[in-house]
Formats: structure tokens, C-alpha cells, sequence
């Protein structure tokens, strides 16, 4: 690839997340990635219950998650499923940006025709940081980028669950982020699914403030009962203003820089 193209154009930004160096190609006054990204990486790689296998990313965006599980994590390789055409030109660039050919699978398409794009049962894990917003909930962004990415417009959490179903070989795991008033939603469609829920999290944005989303990860076919991890806490007294935990997975210039 041409090094032209590994430059951010003049409404791009580049940008750098992790302790790893992952860096992202992104719309300046676009959807743009945020911690939920790095927690989702840690959690799926952390609570992840086998060896090896790959990896499917649906609804990859920039592919935060897919560089961080490959290149902070050592997980992969990953297959990055991104519907909008514009968004996945940028995760293709970013692929040789990272230099990811051999581990990072750009797949431009629809996680609701998921039939379409992968086998089924061909995956360890899957790992998604979907939209959250349901389509009639507030005021839709007149961007249409935003409004895919933040809002269910173009899937739901049901279309994500069922496309996990899918791609995951027998006793494998997905894993999620929602806002947290969506947990019993969320639990309830991986129970109708046959995705047994294994292990649940809530973040906390400080110590006393009630939970703004949880991680969770189910397994297909196979009910080994539910665990409740403590509470991640974001912020805190460790560099950049995060609890040590989450200081731990960034790199400090970047915990000076960004907040929750």
C-alpha cells in the first residue's frame, strides 16, 4: 500500500490507543472510538476459556478492538466485519498501518447477512462493541456514520446476538459491552440464543456512581453458570485520572489525553 495512504487525509485524525502502539485512522467530525473499546479487548481476552482459535469482530468500525485483541493481547487472528464502505476503506489502511495483513481480515458487509460473509461454527470467539442507542431512542445524528455506529439503525442487539450464534463453533464465546439499563435485555436474547451467560461485569465510571454499561461473555451450547466479576472502576487516582486497573491497559500520553 502506497505510504499516501497510511496518512490521515485532510478530515482524518490519526490516533494511538494502548500500551501496544495500535494506531486508528478516524473522521475528525466522525464516530470516533472510545474506552469501551479497550475494556471490551481486555475483558474478551482475559475471560477468554480456550487456547488460540479465531476471531470475528462484528461491526469492527476502526478495528480498536480487532488491533488491540492481536496486538496488546495476543489473541487471533481476527476477522473485522464492518458494514459502512467508508469506514472499512479507513480499517483496511489501518490493517498495513499496524502492520496486521497476516492477523486482522478486513470483511466489508452486513452482520445481518452473516451468512453471507463467513462459515458457520468457524470462530473461537466473537467480540462486538455494537451500536447502543436504540433506533427510536433521542434524536437520530444527521450523520449518517454516527448514526450507524452509535444508534440501532442498521442492526440491533438481537441481529448481533444471533449473528455470534452463528459464527461460533460449539462452546465457543462472545462477549459485549451495552449500557448497563440494558443488561436484562441483553441477558434475556444469549438465553433465547442458547449463548449461556458466563461472566458478567459492570463499569463504574468512579467508585460511588452507579454502573453506565457491563461486559458480558456467554458461552454457545454449554451452561457452566454465571459469575459476577467486582466492579471495574474507571476513574481513580492512578496516571491520567484512572483507577490503576484501566491505566494499566493505556499508554500514559494517551491517559493524559482522553477521558471516559
Amino acid at each position: 500500500m502506497p505510504d499516501s495512504l497510511l496518512q490521515p487525509g485532510p478530515d482524518e485524525t490519526l490516533d494511538s490507543i494502548g500500551t501496544s502502539g495500535v494506531r486508528v485512522l478516524q473522521r475528525r467530525n466522525g464516530y470516533r472510538f472510545t474506552l469501551d473499546a479497550v475494556l471490551l479487548a481486555h475483558f474478551a481476552a482475559s475471560e477468554s476459556v480456550g487456547h488460540g482459535g479465531t476471531v470475528l469482530e462484528l461491526g469492527a468500525g476502526s478495528g480498536v478492538v480487532s488491533f488491540l485483541l492481536v496486538k496488546q493481547f495476543g489473541l487471533g487472528p481476527v476477522d473485522a466485519v464492518e458494514l459502512q464502505p467508508a469506514v472499512h476503506a479507513r480499517l483496511v489502511r489501518a490493517v498495513a498501518l499496524n502492520a496486521c495483513e497476516s492477523q486482522v481480515r478486513p470483511v466489508l458487509g452486513d452482520l445481518c447477512r452473516i451468512r453471507e460473509l463467513v462459515d458457520g461454527g468457524a470462530y473461537a470467539q466473537v467480540v462486538s462493541n455494537p451500536p447502543f442507542r436504540l433506533a427510536d431512542a433521542g434524536v437520530r445524528s444527521p450523520d449518517d456514520e454516527r448514526a450507524i455506529s452509535k444508534s440501532e439503525v442498521a442492526c440491533d442487539a438481537q441481529a448481533v446476538i444471533l449473528a455470534a450464534r452463528y459464527a461460533l463453533a460449539p462452546g465457543g464465546t462472545v462477549s459485549l459491552v451495552y449500557p448497563a439499563a440494558r443488561v436484562a435485555e441483553v441477558l434475556g436474547l444469549l438465553g433465547q440464543a442458547k449463548l449461556h451467560p458466563r461472566v458478567l461485569r459492570f463499569v463504574h465510571s468512579r467508585v460511588d456512581a452507579p454502573a453506565t454499561r457491563f461486559l458480558v461473555q456467554a458461552v454457545r451450547d454449554k451452561d457452566r453458570g454465571l459469575s459476577v466479576r467486582p466492579p471495574l472502576v474507571v476513574h481513580g487516582s492512578g496516571p491520567g485520572g484512572y483507577s490503576a486497573e484501566v491505566a494499566a491497559l493505556m499508554d500514559a500520553p494517551l491517559a493524559e489525553q482522553q477521558g471516559d
